[in-house]
């Protein structure tokens, strides 16, 4: 590749026989506001490419199992009439120029155990042949 030519990151999402694509149904049902704050979040990591991907936006999740997190802003939604402010990521990993999203989930807790050990058993599955990945949909 010519290197004056740009190029973006890719964002993949994880697909198996088992679960489809888990992660496109969960962003798919995220409210409207959620989704665009983590387009957002996408649209700026796009375009990275000369440089690591940093905290506050990214956390590379070290002794993780080969994780790592992205970390849109916090959305206030509506629900139930009242307005709540939340926290959602997304953990995935890094392959060639393109990042698989792995798990998706609004985060409740400081350490998301749960959600980081699904998507460490995705990760697994993948490099193991037993999944694949999909062309994420915005």
């Amino acid at each position: 590749m010519n290197e004056g030519t740009k190029w973006r990151w890719q964002f993949l999402g994880f697909e198996s026989v088992q679960e489809g694509q888990p992660v496109q149904v969960w962003y798919d049902d995220l409210p409207e506001e959620v989704q665009e704050e983590i387009r957002d979040l996408l649209d700026y990591l796009a375009i990275m490419t000369d440089r690591l991907w940093r905290k506050p936006e990214f956390d590379p999740l070290v002794g993780a199992g080969g994780i790592s997190e992205l970390r849109p802003g916090e959305v206030s939604v509506e629900r139930d009439g009242k307005i709540e402010t939340q926290t959602y990521r997304i953990y995935g990993c890094h392959r060639l120029r393109a990042y698989v999203f792995l798990h998706g989930n609004r985060k409740g807790v400081k350490n998301d155990q749960p959600g980081k050990q699904t998507a460490i058993r995705r990760l697994r599955q993948l490099e193991d042949g037993k999944a694949g990945v999909h062309e994420f949909e915005f």
